[in-house]
C-alpha cells in the first residue's frame, strides 16, 4: 500500500459543441481546466502603492461555478462602491478598510457564483439543498469512515490517493486481477451519490469475479476519505485524474479500459468518454439520467412554475448529459431497471437514441431491476460479457499519447 500520484501532463482544450459555445460564450475566453483551476485559486492582489497590503481572496469551496461560468474575480472590482475601493491614500487604506473590501469581494464572488443571468436568484437559496440531494456525500451516518476493505472480500488491493489538477486528494482502491495488468481488462468504477467506496465492495467483487478484470474505484472529492467538497466540475476532474492514473501511471492501454458509471456516476462517465482523447474500449452507463433539471421535473410536477426548470433556472449543478452523448465515439452499453423509482427508464432510452456517433451501442432493460440491484439481476454480467466479445479490437497507434489532462 502507498500513495501514488498521477503524472502532470500538458494542457489540452476542452471539447465543446457549437451550441455550448453559443450558450456559454465565456468558454471561448478560457479553454483549459488547468487555466480554470488556476483562476479558482487565484489571489486578488490590489494594484496600489507598495505601502499598501495585498488582499487575498479564497473562492468558497462549497460553491464553484461550472466551466461555463468562468470569471476572474478582479473584474468585479468595478462593481464596488467608490467609497469601498482602495485608493492611494495612506490614511484611507487602513487595515479596517482593507478587511472590509476583502469581505465585500468575497461576497460578490459568492453571489456571482450563485446568481448568474441564466440560473436565477433561486440558485443562491438552494445551493445547500441541491448539494445535499445531488451528492449526498454525508449520508449515511459515519460515511467518512471506511468500515470494510477489499481484503474482507478476498481481493488484493492498494489503498492510494490520487492528486488532482486542482490539488485535491482522491482516495481510491486499486484492485489488480493479476500481476500482468495488461493481460486482462481494467474497469474504472464511478459510483453514484451517497456512501463511499467501501459500500460498493460487494458489487466490485461481482465485477472482479465475473469479468475477471482489474478495478480502480474512486471516492469523489468530499466522499469517504477524499479531500475537498463535491462540485460538478470537481467530479469531472476526479474522473479525469483516475483515467490518467490508469494510462500514465499503470501504463494500461486504452483499448483495455472500461469506464463504468452508475446513476450520478453515469453522468460523470459520460463527460469523461465524450472527450475523444479519452480513448476506451467500452463505456457502460447504468441507470443514467439526462440532467438534474429533468430529474426535478420528474419528481416535482409544479417545478416549471416554481423554479423555471425548462430553462435550468435555479440549478447550480446541471450534469447535462444529452449534448455530451451526441459526441461519444466509443462503444456504449446502457443498462436500466424498469422498476427504478428514482430514474425513469425513458431517460436511458433517450440518451441511448442520441448516442448516434458511437461505434457500437446497445440498451439492456431489466424488467425487475430497481436503482441499486441491477448487478444481481439474471444475465446482467452475461449481457456485459456478450457485448464485450462482439467489440472489434481497438489498437493504440502510438505509445506516446497526448495528455488527457486539460
Amino acid at each position: 500500500m502507498g500513495n501514488n500520484f498521477p503524472q502532470r501532463n500538458p494542457i489540452r482544450s476542452i471539447a465543446t459543441t457549437d451550441d455550448e459555445l453559443t450558450e456559454y460564450p465565456k468558454l471561448k475566453k478560457s479553454r483549459s481546466l488547468r487555466d480554470y483551476t488556476r483562476r479558482q485559486s487565484l489571489t486578488n492582489t490590489s494594484k496600489t502603492s507598495s505601502s499598501q497590503k495585498k488582499t487575498s481572496l479564497t473562492r468558497p469551496t462549497s460553491m464553484m461555478p461550472t466551466d461555463a461560468e468562468i470569471i476572474d474575480i478582479r473584474s468585479l472590482r468595478c462593481a464596488l462602491p467608490l467609497s469601498d475601493m482602495l485608493i492611494n491614500d495612506e490614511k484611507a487604506a487602513s487595515n479596517k478598510n482593507i478587511q472590509n473590501e476583502n469581505k465585500l469581494i468575497k461576497q460578490l464572488d459568492y453571489i456571482h457564483s450563485c446568481v448568474r443571468k441564466d440560473k436565477g436568484l433561486f440558485g443562491m437559496m438552494t445551493e445547500n439543498i441541491q448539494s445535499k440531494h445531488i451528492f449526498s456525500n454525508h449520508e449515511p451516518e459515519n460515511t467518512h469512515t471506511l468500515d470494510r476493505s477489499p481484503e474482507d472480500f478476498q481481493m488484493d488491493y492498494q489503498s492510494i490517493y490520487l492528486q488532482t489538477l486542482d490539488g485535491e486528494f482522491i482516495h481510491s482502491y486499486w484492485i489488480p486481477k493479476s500481476d500482468d495488468i495488461n493481460s486482462t481488462l481494467t474497469l474504472l468504477y464511478l459510483h453514484g451519490a451517497g456512501g463511499n467506496i467501501s459500500h460498493r465492495l460487494e458489487v466490485v467483487r461481482l465485477f472482479h469475479d465475473n469479468l475477471h478484470c482489474n478495478i480502480l474505484i474512486i471516492d469523489y472529492r468530499g466522499f469517504g476519505k477524499s479531500s475537498g467538497s463535491p462540485t460538478e466540475l470537481g467530479l469531472y476532474i476526479d474522473a479525469q485524474t483516475a483515467y490518467d492514473y490508469l494510462v500514465y501511471k499503470q501504463k494500461i492501454l486504452p483499448e483495455n479500459i472500461i469506464v463504468f458509471g452508475t446513476s450520478l456516476g453515469a453522468s460523470v462517465a459520460i463527460q469523461l468518454v465524450s472527450d475523444p482523447l479519452n480513448r476506451v474500449k467500452l463505456a457502460i452507463f447504468e441507470n443514467a439520467f439526462i440532467s438534474v433539471p429533468e430529474i426535478a421535473k420528474y419528481f416535482i410536477t409544479y417545478a416549471k412554475n416554481v423554479i423555471g426548470v425548462t430553462k435550468s433556472i435555479g440549478f447550480i449543478y446541471l450534469f447535462d448529459s444529452l449534448p455530451k452523448v451526441r459526441r461519444i465515439e466509443c462503444p456504449c452499453l446502457y443498462l436500466t431497471g424498469l422498476l427504478d423509482p428514482i430514474i425513469p427508464t425513458w431517460m436511458s432510452n433517450t440518451l441511448y437514441n442520441e448516442t448516434r456517433t458511437a461505434r457500437k451501442r446497445h440498451l439492456s432493460e431489466y424488467p425487475f431491476g430497481k436503482h441499486n440491484d441491477l448487478p444481481i439481476m439474471p444475465d446482467y454480467f452475461e449481457n456485459i460479457q456478450s457485448f464485450i466479445d462482439e467489440l472489434p479490437l481497438i489498437t493504440t497507434p502510438s505509445t506516446e499519447q497526448q495528455s488527457v489532462l486539460r
